[in-house]
């Protein structure tokens, strides 16, 4: 009879992705608290930084007008303006954001220079070196002051180019990016097979049992499902704290994620003690272990059988 184990190591995946999740909500609300106390000492631009560096890991309408704002009280109106059209473009059906946008807008297109830039995959954009601080995207729409200007795109794999501009007041201008042909790669001559050797005879080898084996499966799908669970648990926390910001909500939250961070570090332990227990000290005697790797859709799973 054969006895064949699968470990997945799937679960440690997915806990590992909440774990992330839970590190950009508490990275925003800190930026955003950052931007709030910056603004409050008259410190517009580190204030405008903060609340664009929080819309940037978690979009909010509310990160994203207060950047707006810092913006034009740092006299900063092609920023601004920037920000106002993004308000328009995700939260058109919220009053706030929309009469804020409006009042921007309003004061903004008589002054600036529209710009819409199309490339042909998605790039991110710098003017004059500087970079405008807005993911990657196949269609941009900002705002410039008059004057000759130099704007540059840097296409996902490295690749750039650039086109000199020169926006008047109330011009708009559309600009068209071709991404630049990828450099031919050197031919690499074809490696000379290795010669073959022949099959290598195991020898026998004492090891533990195959109960404890048995035991670090049970331990490590265990300490997974606690885990999901104090990972889920962690993002209820986050949801209630982004409804209602409080300093023990924000508490609450650091402690959920501490206490799950810690799980997925010992489930990930478990699961590769327990696999370089299976691999290399159990006794499967008579028979050797039998190893098999294979992707799954949520991670890999390692198995291991042998003979009783």
């Amino acid at each position: 009879m054969r006895l064949v184990l699968v470990l997945s190591f799937g679960l440690i995946v997915v806990a590992g992705v909440t774990a992330e999740a839970r590190a950009d909500v508490s990275a925003a609300a800190r930026a955003f608290s950052e931007g709030q106390t910056a603004l409050l000492d008259g410190n517009f631009e580190l204030a405008a930084q903060s609340f664009e560096l929080a819309n940037s890991l978690i979009p909010s309408r509310e990160a994203l007008r207060s950047a707006a704002r810092a913006r034009m009280l740092a006299g900063q109106l092609a920023r601004a303006a920037t920000h106002a059209e993004t308000l328009l473009a995700r939260y058109a059906d919220d009053p706030a954001s929309s009469s804020l946008a409006g009042d921007i807008l309003k004061d903004a297109k008589p002054r600036l220079g529209r710009i819409h830039v199309s490339c042909t995959s998605a790039c991110s954009l710098a003017v004059d070196g500087r970079a405008l601080g807005v993911p990657a995207a196949e269609t941009h729409l900002f705002y410039l002051n008059p004057g000759r200007q130099l704007v540059e795109a840097t296409f996902e794999a490295g690749p750039s180019t650039s086109r000199a501009i020169a926006p008047k007041a109330g011009e708009e201008i559309n600009v068209r990016l071709e991404r630049p042909p990828a450099p031919k790669a050197d031919r690499m001559p074809t490696p000379t097979p290795a010669p073959s050797r022949g099959p290598e005879v195991a020898e026998p080898r004492r090891g533990l049992p195959r109960t404890v084996f048995v035991i670090g499966v049970g331990v490590t799908a265990a300490l997974a499902g606690i885990t999901i669970w104090s990972g889920l648990d962690t993002l209820s926390a986050r949801d209630a704290y982004v409804m209602h910001p409080t300093d023990p909500g924000w508490d609450d939250g650091r402690a959920k994620q501490l206490r799950t961070n810690l799980l997925i570090g010992g489930t990930a332990a478990a699961g590769i003690g327990t696999a370089l227990i299976g691999i290399f000290w159990t006794n499967w005697h008579p028979g050797q272990p039998t190893v098999a790797m294979s992707p799954t859709t949520d991670g890999f799973t390692l198995a291991v059988s042998g003979r009783f």
